[in-house]
């Protein structure tokens, strides 16, 4: 479990990149987000919300999200972050 101190839609985006799989799917919802930052499942679904509204993930279906902008990781124009 990782402890943040700031809990917010660019971190949380970061982790949920980093951990999506070669197909740009995350497999996990707002309880799982909240345990790898230690927030209340509210403010993970929060944040969740916002990063739907900012068009960069869709819910596919209960514990799964799709990178809306997603290239492969391996991708030449994808710059290591």
């Amino acid at each position: 479990m990782r402890r943040k101190k700031y809990f917010d839609w660019e971190e949380a985006f970061r982790f949920i990149w980093e951990s999506a799989d070669r197909d740009g799917i995350w497999r996990g919802d707002a309880a799982s987000l909240a345990e790898e930052f230690d927030a209340t499942e509210d403010q993970a679904e929060s944040v969740l919300d916002e990063l739907r509204g900012r068009r960069l993930i869709e819910k596919l279906h209960t514990g799964a999200f799709f990178m809306s902008k997603w290239r492969e990781k391996d991708d030449p124009g994808i710059r290591d972050q």
